[in-house]
């Protein structure tokens, strides 16, 4: 299926997410796992331009639309489900709490919507980006968000989040994984979400 987005919801990438389902075990983030998806055997979501911001959404939704289909199979047939986020999904064990089961079933019912993709376009993306740092500002982060963006931003568990430190690990990081010299847009936008999200705890 190369580079095309539009039939991403094919047995393909989810047979791709079930072999990696050791990987989802363990905890793993969105870039991470695109990674793992970009490289061989699978080589799906390959020579799209995550700078341009629609094909990073539809990128992102694709992904999105089938964990969330997989989860619910993995749910129906007792193996687990996926605690879904950018910057960390994860596979536990089945929930038995109603309210646990429908927690997330806002996101759920938008990913599974493949309107939401097809009737998305820059203007729009543009906008949801501007609504979700909106958001963000007023709300607490989980605490795996935080634990994925230190891990990004290669800082200790244990190390204290001082602004002076996260700003020069950033500084470090994305000078080293620029796409102008020779890094991955992917990566370089990785270090630029999880510096927000640190920023934003520090506040």
């Amino acid at each position: 299926m190369g580079n095309s987005l539009s039939d991403y919801t094919d047995p393909v990438l989810l047979e791709a997410l079930t072999e990696c389902k050791p990987l989802l075990a363990e905890g793993i983030s969105e870039y991470q796992l695109i990674k793992q998806l970009q490289a061989p055997p699978w080589l799906l979501f390959t020579g799209i331009e995550l700078s341009e911001p629609l094909a990073m959404f539809q990128c992102h939704f694709a992904l999105f639309n089938a964990l969330y289909r997989l989860s619910e199979e993995w749910r129906q047939a007792g193996v687990g489900e996926l605690d879904i986020h950018t910057l960390a999904i994860r596979l536990k064990p089945v929930t038995q709490s109603k309210a646990a089961l429908t927690g997330h079933d806002g996101l759920k019912a938008y990913y599974l919507n493949w309107d939401n993709f097809t009737d998305t376009n820059s203007n729009d993306v543009n906008a949801l980006l501007d609504d979700f740092w909106q958001r963000m500002a007023g709300q607490t982060l989980p605490a795996s968000d935080v634990t994925a963006a230190r891990s990004t931003l290669e800082l200790e568990s244990d190390l204290p989040l001082e602004p002076a430190l996260v700003k020069k690990q950033y500084r470090k990081l994305l000078q080293q994984h620029h796409p102008d010299k020779g890094g991955s847009t992917a990566k370089a936008q990785a270090i630029s979400q999880a510096y927000r999200v640190l920023c934003k705890v520090m506040d």
